[in-house]
């Protein structure tokens, strides 16, 4: 058998890692490409005033996923978070949220801080 001599089996081994070079170089490959696929853009995220219900610290800035303030944020914390207008999409279904609050964006770049507390 051609394995048994020494010259047999140093051949085998040759034989076997060019054949495992294909499969390391697609393996790389496909790595780097899921790892670019999973740096999504900010553009599906919104940030806004999360109502807390504290006397202390009525309101806090979070950033969250678009969808999830469609799906939930905006009934939360009985319609107090300040939330401005953006558009939004998710698998193929689009919408527009019209915010919530008064002045949404001024309330936000003053921190979630005013004298009076938006409506």
């Amino acid at each position: 058998m051609i394995l048994s001599t020494e010259a047999g089996r140093k051949r085998a081994r040759v034989v076997a890692l060019f054949a495992a070079v294909p499969f390391a170089a697609l393996g790389a490959l496909g790595v780097a490409a899921s790892a670019t696929a999973s740096q999504p853009s900010d553009d599906h995220k919104v940030t806004y005033c999360h109502a807390t219900h504290s006397e202390k610290n009525p309101y806090v800035i979070i950033t969250t996923d678009k969808v999830a303030v469609v799906q939930a944020h905006q009934n939360h914390q009985d319609l107090e978070d300040v939330i401005p207008a953006f558009d939004w999409w998710l698998a193929g279904a689009t919408g527009h949220f019209d915010g919530q609050g008064d002045n949404p964006e001024a309330f936000i770049e003053n921190g979630c801080v005013a004298e009076e507390y938006p409506s």
